[in-house]
């Protein structure tokens, strides 16, 4: 299964697990975000931040998943590097599908909430905005992350960017990398 064939079968899954109103809303994020903003690059995962429904637990998702794709899933709770507390990774075809909990984790809810549609891969998914995407990157800071994020800028809005930074207390980091 090509990564094309993947990230369909992926997108088609969130879109009916959020009409169940199993999730609230989620938008793609990392290298395959980039592709919507600026000219894309390799990437080998799928990476989503998702809005769980009150109801529903972090370790819910993962059952529905492992139910329903009949996929193993890894569960990861907390990090050191980074705002995330939770996280699973799953596997669709042979492509990897990381999936980021916004419980908890401000600038990820904010950037789910103010994603726009975008086309990748020929098929309008929400995506979050190269000001929110640039943030996201922020947290991690791999090379691959500057090198992305210098690119993004330009099509960010400067000024709605600095002023998200300064609010979620980025600033000196972004600053840093520009």
């Amino acid at each position: 299964m090509s990564i094309v064939e993947s990230f369909n079968k992926t997108i088609i899954f969130f879109d009916e697990i959020k009409r169940e109103n199993i999730i609230k809303d989620y938008a793609l994020i990392g290298g395959l975000a980039l592709s919507a903003w600026i000219r894309p690059r390799a990437t080998i995962d799928i990476d989503l931040a998702v809005i769980v429904s009150e109801k529903l637990k972090w370790t819910d998702i993962a059952s529905v998943i492992e139910t329903r794709l009949q996929r193993k899933v890894a569960l990861e709770i907390g990090t050191q590097r980074t705002d995330i507390k939770k996280k699973l990774s799953f596997i669709v075809g042979q492509v990897e599908v990381d999936l980021i909990s916004a419980e908890g984790f401000k600038l990820a809810e904010e950037a789910i909430k103010n994603a726009v549609i975008a086309v990748v891969f020929g098929r309008g998914v929400k995506v979050v905005t190269p000001e929110y995407l640039i943030l996201l990157k922020l947290l991690p800071l791999s090379t691959q992350d500057v090198v992305d994020i210098k690119a993004l800028v330009k099509r960010a809005d400067m000024k709605n960017l600095m002023s998200l930074a300064k609010k979620h207390h980025l600033l000196p980091k972004l600053k840093s990398v520009l």
